[in-house]
């Protein structure tokens, strides 16, 4: 468990991110099939589709899949198909009524996603995609999840304090905080080509933003009006953060600032900057308290992971599944 990261998606966002994100892409290509779930068909070019599109988000992260790996991820991947194969035909048999306003509504979400309509029927026709089989998959991960919701995960009981309370103790090694610093700068950039005319310039001009503060100039008002950070409209408000966060000469500054602290003008790779502290947490281990609802979310999440596997091995037993 790692408490403050990502938790357990429920399947059912899994489920419509396959169908929203990857048999969209070859829905409408023909050729041969992978699977047959009750005479429904699974193509291939969604299956290479999504193992494609599963390799390319792990590269956003920095992970390579190796070529070795990719025979069990098909295999795998194949399997979650299929998984959210049955889970649609169970849905179909649900008594769920008619989604179609839910649909239209999904699809307006996304739609506003890309910032414009001529963006989103741009990102379409790169991808081959026919927005009629785009509604399709919507529609599918819109029952799946109705279905879920409905016949699954209302057998679910609540969370007890006692499940929360063990895997805290479980999992205490896992939820040391090292040192952390809030902290807010002002920043005047220096491009990598800038001559010494112009690195003095912004220098100068820096220094007598330090002057301002330092003066008692109030320094949340100075970093939004003069920052040339992204953290302008904030007051130049960085948020709490450890070390390795920050490239090592802000990392430094900051960390060797006592509360309510103004720096020195401090010169990184980005340009010249002025940092003021504005807090300071000594390491310590997260307290139950402090992750009792993270905690619960985790739980729930597992519980409807596991209630999803039991409902589609289920599903499994009374199938007609044909691996191609």
């Amino acid at each position: 468990m790692n408490i403050r990261n990502t938790w357990f998606a429920a399947a059912a966002a899994a489920v419509l991110t396959l169908f929203c994100v990857v048999s969209s892409n070859a829905a409408s290509q023909k050729g041969s099939f992978a699977a047959k779930v009750n005479g429904a068909g699974i193509k291939t070019a969604t299956l290479n589709a999504a193992v494609n599109n599963y390799v390319e988000n792990q590269k956003m992260f920095g992970v390579t899949v190796k070529d070795e790996e990719k025979d069990k991820l098909k295999k795998d991947i194949l399997n979650e198909l299929i998984s959210a194969e049955l889970l649609y035909q169970a849905s179909q048999k649900a008594g769920l009524g008619d989604m179609s306003k839910e649909v239209d509504s999904q699809l307006e979400n996304i739609k506003k996603g890309f910032g414009s309509d001529q963006e989103f029927q741009k990102v379409l026709k790169e991808r081959g995609i026919e927005i009629k089989d785009l509604k399709e998959d919507i529609k599918k991960g819109i029952y799946i999840n109705a279905y879920l919701e409905k016949d699954v995960f209302s057998k679910l009981g609540p969370v007890t304090e006692d499940e929360k309370k063990q895997e805290y103790e479980g999992n205490k090694d896992k939820l040391n905080v090292p040192d952390e610093v809030k902290a807010s700068h002002v920043l005047i950039k220096v491009g990598d080509k800038a001559v010494a005319e112009e690195k003095q310039k912004a220098k100068e001009k820096i220094e007598a933003l330090r002057a301002r503060a330092m003066s008692g100039e109030d320094f949340a008002k100075l970093a939004k009006e003069n920052s040339e950070d992204a953290s302008a409209p904030n007051g130049g408000d960085l948020g709490y953060f450890k070390k390795g966060d920050m490239v090592k000469p802000f990392e430094d500054a900051a960390f060797g600032l006592e509360k309510d602290q103004i720096s020195p003008v401090v010169e990184t790779q980005f340009g010249y900057h002025v940092i003021k502290v504005t807090d300071k947490k000594a390491a310590h281990t997260l307290t139950y308290e402090e992750v009792s609802k993270d905690i619960e979310k985790f739980l729930l999440n597992k519980h409807k992971r596991d209630e999803i596997n039991k409902t589609t091995e289920s599903l499994r037993k009374n199938a007609k599944i044909e691996i191609m």
